[in-house]
């Protein structure tokens, strides 16, 4: 399989969490590019990204053709879903248990899962709680579309 990994930025937990995914993934022999929206498209936010990481995205898929298209947490997979669904038939997003701080993030997370619905994956039990369409998986790889 084709697949492409969006995250935020080399940040240590996160980073080792996308790393792990990615290096997975290659040994099951998938063929997996990542995509950083801080260091490689130089976007520092959300705010930033909601024009262009969709379209940017979408282009990608169109040169490239993924059969799967990963996003790291909320911020990222809302610019996919706003205004309209982007790839949704091939995008899922993984929300890790270090994701939401504060409140505003807190209720992005909890609307952009709702969107995702089944399309989420999560890496806890404590956010399968709280996203019940979700897949849980806590090597973030959901088997059902990976394997």
């Amino acid at each position: 399989m084709k697949i492409l990994i969006v995250y935020r930025r080399k940040e240590k937990d996160s980073w080792e969490s996308i790393k792990g995914i990615w290096e997975k993934l290659k040994e099951l022999g998938h063929e997996v590019e990542i995509l950083s929206r801080e260091e490689d498209l130089n976007m520092d936010s959300l705010s930033s990204s909601m024009n262009s990481l969709g379209k940017i995205v979408e282009k990608m898929d169109k040169e490239r053709n993924y059969d799967v298209i990963y996003t790291q947490d909320w911020s990222i997979a809302f610019p996919l879903l706003i205004p309209s669904k982007i790839l949704f038939g091939k995008h899922y997003c993984i929300f890790h248990n270090f994701e939401a701080s504060g409140a505003q993030s807190k209720i992005m997370q909890k609307i952009t899962g709702n969107m995702l619905g089944n399309k989420l994956i999560v890496r806890t039990k404590e956010l399968k709680k709280k996203f019940p369409n979700a897949i849980l998986s806590s090597d973030g790889i959901a088997g059902a579309i990976i394997r």
